[in-house]
């Protein structure tokens, strides 16, 4: 089920004429018809017959839909989980690709910005304003533009600069000391010729978590941005230049300690705690199991920042367009972690990443409203991706990692042991598409692409600061045995093959349905923190895979879109089968046992044999009364493992020697073959089974209320209200004696305000998760071996309860 590319599509001259007009002016309706460009045109959505969900400009700007997880309250089966700049992850159907941190892959859904694919997950790391739109498509992408993804995409565009002259402020207030202001500029430079538009906004807020080693408040926001734009229209030519630049600086790496590790290996055998280790290694005792005031030592923010630059150009070749989008992106981390919980100062574990990514696309577009509807193009990329590894021990580190209190601390302390990982992408892609509407009832989808893509990567690793042999002793003890090493540049060369066929039927001006095939393919994923393997006295047993299998996503869609009663009803439906072959995930590697026959594990990328994503949704909207629209969704989804026979055990089965009973060792494996995925497997994200969205928004006109006070305009009331509900999710291995869930839960926003009708003032109050509820999308009950950790928690980005108030001003 590809789509055309929700966004990416190139308008014609008159079409974005048009929208360059229609900028200028307030939308009436209550609920948007937005036009959507899913198959490179302009269509209303119910006319794109794909599982494709859109929010526009005036229900992101009532509501106050900023970020990516934001629209989760408005679209079905979409989960953004977007925590932290490196393990960003958008969901869709309970599929993100390798979440957790891997940056040499990809993310199994696609975000597209004004027509420029963002490779790396840090793009995703925004607060999104002055949209246009926002699309998701469902099912796999890549016959239309960008690159090619395996579960969807995400579209957003922006808004386009006017020639209408207009200048919008926005200042909101709001709980935690929150205060938000954007600005958007807008006007001509040359009358119909040359436009521009800029765009400001600064957030900034306190954090909820209070760390009591220094009264710091964890899971704040500070960002800002800046976005400026060209836009030159002539004759048959349009041109579109875009400056965008990004920052934040904020405590928001932070997972929880709530509670001890556990007691019982699975085997029964008594197993060593966190607290007592703590106790015997450090003597220093637990402080707290509170994961809302924790003691966190040396903890810095994580500075982020993102530029970018992209031009498209449109141009009439007869009745053809033909679209070029040149862009440049840039993503830049540099996290400050902490090196202990509980006021400890043992080590800290971070990622530096830097991401440059360079994309051109040009492609030749009929035009619209003929029989046989056709887009044929390339797609070319370069990304180099940077990721750097540091552990910095800290004072406590020798004590820890010797398992002996009276260890000398300079044999860590001030010690770095670091990985350098780069992972480097050619690719090139020829893709076509067409329509044949073959009569008024049919109509015939099909598209194909061929990526001929070059992968290569490498790591390195060395110890900064080493001057003697027992500090190389110590740092090969603390990192399980590696100390220097070097993969050498490696490489794969694909040629990948993508496609989709997309029929179409209607039955009648009420009802369409469809159904379709589709074939994605994703690039095999670079290890970036590839390890050499070696036993306990330091023999080298073998390496690391540095570049996987591409992974190969069939997707097979059935759907009906219907509208009733003058289109005051509209009730769309679709079922989905969708296997994933190779599918990328963090697996651990059991290949090699050490001197005593126990399997030395390390974690690495890697594939899972099967997949499989079956279930359905729907959507729909509904005016019983004149202003007053009901809009609702929901989804069944089923998530399993078909192949997965080699899965890392849940810790509590991978007992020390020590522990054995009856002679029966640790196994190095289980079987996740036929289990549901769920959030206790590296690098998968808790999958809901049943979630729905239900909301209203109305507005009733009041007239000139405000006469009195000397203005005379007409004044309209306005409310909204959505909850967003999730049934329960497994946070734990399946097969884990010690399961943890994440209980089902709403998220329920609502807000009530007034403005004017000529849009010039906008004043509404609000309030987000007014449930107050908490919710937690990974849970761990500890690590094994010789440093088990305590029960941690990650809470979500939306926590918790917030409110204030927002005013609008246009101020010309």
């Amino acid at each position: 089920m590809l789509l055309s590319s929700a966004a990416l599509a190139p308008l014609s001259l008159g079409a974005l004429a048009t929208l360059v007009a229609d900028a200028a002016r307030a939308q009436d309706a209550q609920v948007e018809e937005v036009k959507v460009t899913a198959r490179q045109r302009e269509e209303k959505a119910q006319d794109v017959p794909l599982p494709v969900s859109v929010v526009g400009a005036k229900t992101q700007e009532r509501e106050r839909l900023e970020r990516l997880q934001d629209f989760a309250q408005k679209v079905p089966n979409f989960v953004p989980s977007i925590n932290n700049p490196r393990t960003s992850a958008m969901s869709i159907r309970g599929i993100s690709g390798i979440s957790g941190g891997a940056d040499g892959s990809e993310s199994a859904v696609g975000l597209i910005v004004d027509n420029v694919f963002y490779t790396h997950v840090g793009f995703q790391w925004a607060d999104f304003v002055d949209l246009q739109s926002l699309e998701v498509a469902r099912g796999p992408q890549g016959t239309l533009l960008g690159k090619n993804t395996t579960v969807g995409a995400v579209v957003i565009r922006t808004q386009l600069p006017s020639f209408a002259r207009s200048a919008t402020s926005e200042t909101t207030i709001g709980a935690y000391n929150r205060v938000t202001q954007k600005l958007n500029v807008t006007g001509p430079i040359i009358d119909d010729k040359l436009a521009y538009r800029v765009t400001l906004y600064y957030d900034r807020g306190d954090g909820w978590i209070h760390n009591q080693f220094n009264s710091q408040k964890l899971l704040d926001n500070n960002r800002w941005g800046i976005r400026g734009q060209l836009l030159y229209v002539g004759e048959n030519f349009t041109d579109r230049l875009i400056f965008d630049r990004l920052r934040s600086d904020e405590y928001n790496n932070y997972s929880g300690v709530v509670g001890n590790s556990f007691p019982l290996w699975a085997n029964g055998a008594l197993a060593r705690t966190y607290a007592q280790n703590l106790w015997t290694r450090l003597r220093t005792p637990i402080l707290t199991f509170d994961p809302y005031q924790p003691y966190l030592t040396r903890l810095g923010k994580l500075d982020q920042r993102t530029t970018g630059v992209s031009n498209e150009f449109n141009y009439t070749l007869g009745e053809n367009t033909l679209t070029g989008v040149s862009a440049w992106r840039q993503f830049i981390l540099h996290p400050n972690n902490s090196t202990g919980n509980q006021l400890t100062d043992i080590s800290a574990n971070a990622y530096d990443v830097k991401v440059d990514q360079f994309s051109h696309e040009t492609r030749l577009a009929s035009p619209q409203g003929q029989e046989f509807e056709w887009t044929i193009g390339n797609y070319n990329l370069y990304e180099h991706v940077w990721s750097y590894n540091h552990v910095d021990f800290g004072s406590q580190a020798s004590q820890w990692f010797a398992n002996n209190i009276n260890a000398n601390p300079y044999n860590l302390w001030g010690l770095s042991y670091r990985n350098d990982g780069v992972a480097r992408t050619f690719s090139t892609a020829a893709f076509g598409q067409g329509t044949w509407h073959i009569d008024e009832k049919w109509a015939l989808t099909a598209g194909l692409r061929d990526t001929y893509e070059i992968r290569e990567g490498s790591d390195f690793g060395w110890i900064q600061g080493l001057s003697s042999l027992s500090q190389l002793a110590a740092v090969r003890q603390a990192t399980g045995g590696t100390t220097f090493f070097d993969t050498g540049g490696q490489q794969k060369r694909v040629n990948s093959i993508s496609g989709l066929f997309n029929p179409s039927y209607r039955i009648n001006e009420n009802v369409m349905t469809y159904g379709s095939v589709a074939r994605g393919e994703k690039s095999g994923a670079v290890n970036t923190q590839a390890l050499p393997i070696l036993n306990s006295a330091g023999v080298f047993q073998g390496w690391q895979p540095v570049i996987t299998k591409p992974e190969v996503s069939w997707d097979y869609e059935i759907g009906v879109k219907t509208n009733w009663f003058d289109n005051r009803l509209i009730l769309n439906a679709n079922a989905y089968w969708n296997d994933i072959y190779n599918f990328q995930s963090v697996l651990v590697n059991t290949d090699y046992t050490d001197v005593s026959g126990v399997p030395i594990r390390k974690n690495y990328l890697g594939n899972i044999g099967h997949v499989r994503l079956r279930g359905f949704e729907i959507d729909g909207r509904w005016s019983p009364i004149d202003r007053l629209w009901l809009t609702f969704s929901g989804a069944y989804t089923n998530a399993q493992y078909v192949d997965f026979p080699k899965a890392s055990p849940s810790p509590e089965f991978l007992w020390p020697a020590s522990s054995n009973i009856g002679g029966v060792a640790a196994p190095a494996y289980m079987s996740l073959s036929g289990h549901s995925i769920t959030g206790g497997v590296s690098g998968n994200n808790p999958v809901a089974p049943f979630s729905f969205n239900l909301g209203f928004n109305h507005e009733y006109p009041l007239g000139a209320i405000f006469r009195d006070v000397g203005y005379t305009g007409p004044v309209t009331l306005f409310s909204y209200s959505n909850a967003a509900w999730r049934a329960r999710t497994q946070l734990s291995n399946p097969l884990s004696i010690y399961p943890l869930f994440m209980p089902a839960y709403a998220i329920w926003n609502a807000g009530v305000g007034l403005k004017t009708d000529d849009d010039v003032y906008s004043f509404n109050l609000w309030v987000r998760n007014l449930l107050d509820e908490r919710i937690i999308v990974a849970q761990t009950i500890a690590s094994t071996g010789l440093s088990p950790s305590p029960s941690t928690v990650t809470f979500d980005a939306y926590n918790p309860r917030t409110f204030g108030a927002t005013l609008r001003v246009k101020l010309y």
